[in-house]
Formats: structure tokens, C-alpha cells, sequence
């Protein structure tokens, strides 16, 4: 199985994307465009927060919606999974609350992000529905260094699959995403400097018929209980009323998934 990295400035993007996606589900994509300094800027200053003390955290999570701001340590779990995943995490989007100090660098990510999206779902001929979603959602996820052995089977993320069209993840601090081959064999991702991987979500693989895979893909713990690692997920959806297929709606699609990943926290 082999994860291509795509140039998005090569006249062989396209075909090269296409390729890679249809074959793994998966793309790494260089020379995108997005401010290395900014990556950085935000990898830091995250950081900086969700290394703070847990009151100051908790006050920008909201209890009524599982899917806006703070999250913290234990509050997801893959479904399937017997353990809540060892992260804390905090979802943005324009227009949610977010700490004052990160607002400006957080909402530039965004929208370069959702650009860089819409340009790569053009050349899958899914672009339309997805602009300007209200569901698109930027998420910045803490793995704590820790040690492993207090927590027996647990794991940074555990195997899943993502929801939505298509995922953009922002070269992360420090390696450690694997993709499942269908033969049951875990591959690295390519952990190239600058880079965003791209790979398909459950919607995407839906709407067209399976010729784009969605693929179980998961984060695995550090070798040591020095070494944390922040990266910047952006979740790219369709418009709620997109239609997936006969009968099920984006919106539909998404709130199911959701509903199902947080209750599995809830029942333990």
C-alpha cells in the first residue's frame, strides 16, 4: 500500500490525487500554499492552551453541545473501541468562542484551509456542496506525553474511520498516523516537513459509490512517555441537505455518526 505525496503545483496533481485516494484512500499534499510560519504559530500557541490549568479549559467547552470548543482528556471514543482515546481536542469554526489570543491565527487557518479543500474536492467533481458548509469544522487535538502502562490499552486514537468528505490534516508535530490496508496491515503515513495529508471520509465514499475509499486509519503512542503531539484536523463538509444517498442527507449522515461516537463514551 502506498500513500502517494501529490504536488499540488504539478501539472500531475490531479491524476496523482485521484490515484492515490482511489487506491489508498489517502494523499499527501505539498507546495499547498498555507503559511508554514502560521502552521507553526498555531502548533505553539495551541499548545500553550491546552496546557493550562483544566478550569480555565473548561470554560470554553459547552456541556450541551458535544461538538463545539473544548474538549477534554477521555470524552471520545472510536466506535468499537473498548478505551476512550488518550487526547484532548477543541473544535472551531468562524463565529464559535475561542480564547482571545488564538482567535486571529485560528480563523486565518480556517479559511485557508476550507480554500485548500474546495480546490482539491474540484478535482473529485465534489466541490459545489461543499462551500461554505456550516459543518465544516477546524479541530485542534492535544496528545499529552505520558506514560502508557497507567492506561493498559488505551490508545492516542484509536482505529476509525472520519465522517465527513474529506479530512485535511496539517503536517502534525511529531509522527505517528497509520492507514489500514485491506489486507488487515498498518502502514505510516509519510510524516513529510510542510505537508497536509489528505484522506477520504465516510460521506464522500457514500456519495460516490464507494469509488472513493474512506479508510480506517488511526494515531498510535509515542515510543516514550516524553514526547506529545498537536495537529490541526479540518474536516470538510457537504452542506446538511446534500444529498448521499437515497434517503439520507449530510446532515442526517452526520448526526447519526455523532450521536453513536458519544454515547460509547457515556456507556463506558
Amino acid at each position: 500500500m502506498q500513500v502517494k505525496v501529490c504536488n499540488l503545483r504539478s501539472n500531475d496533481f490531479g491524476s496523482d490525487f485521484k490515484k492515490s485516494v482511489v487506491d489508498t484512500g489517502f494523499a499527501v499534499v505539498t507546495h499547498h500554499g498555507i503559511d508554514h510560519g502560521l502552521i507553526k504559530e498555531m502548533q505553539q500557541s495551541w499548545k500553550l492552551f491546552f496546557l493550562a490549568h483544566t478550569e480555565y479549559k473548561n470554560y470554553y467547552s459547552d456541556p450541551d453541545d458535544a461538538n463545539v470548543g473544548y474538549k477534554g482528556m477521555k470524552t471520545e471514543k472510536a466506535v468499537g473501541a473498548k478505551k476512550a482515546d488518550l487526547k484532548e481536542f477543541y473544535h472551531y469554526r468562524p463565529g464559535w468562542t475561542v480564547p482571545m489570543e488564538l482567535g486571529v491565527d485560528t480563523q486565518r487557518m480556517f479559511y485557508q484551509l476550507e480554500d485548500l479543500g474546495i480546490q482539491i474536492l474540484s478535482t473529485l467533481d465534489y466541490a459545489e456542496c461543499c462551500k461554505q458548509s456550516d459543518n465544516t469544522i477546524l479541530r485542534t487535538i492535544y496528545y499529552p506525553a505520558m506514560n502508557y502502562a497507567q492506561e493498559p490499552g488505551a490508545v492516542r486514537a484509536a482505529a476509525h474511520e472520519d465522517i465527513n468528505f474529506i479530512t485535511l490534516l496539517v503536517a502534525a508535530s511529531a509522527p505517528g498516523l497509520q492507514v489500514l490496508d485491506l489486507k488487515g496491515k498498518w502502514h505510516d503515513v509519510p510524516h513529510e516537513e510542510n505537508s497536509i495529508v489528505v484522506n477520504i471520509g465516510d460521506s464522500l465514499q457514500l456519495a460516490s459509490r464507494g469509488l472513493y475509499r474512506s479508510t480506517t486509519h488511526r494515531v498510535v503512542n509515542a515510543s516514550d512517555s516524553l514526547s506529545d503531539r498537536i495537529s490541526m484536523p479540518m474536516f470538510i463538509h457537504p452542506a446538511g441537505n446534500t444529498l448521499l444517498a437515497d434517503g439520507i442527507t449530510a446532515q442526517q449522515y452526520l448526526d447519526e455518526r455523532l450521536s453513536q461516537i458519544y454515547q460509547q463514551v457515556k456507556n463506558g
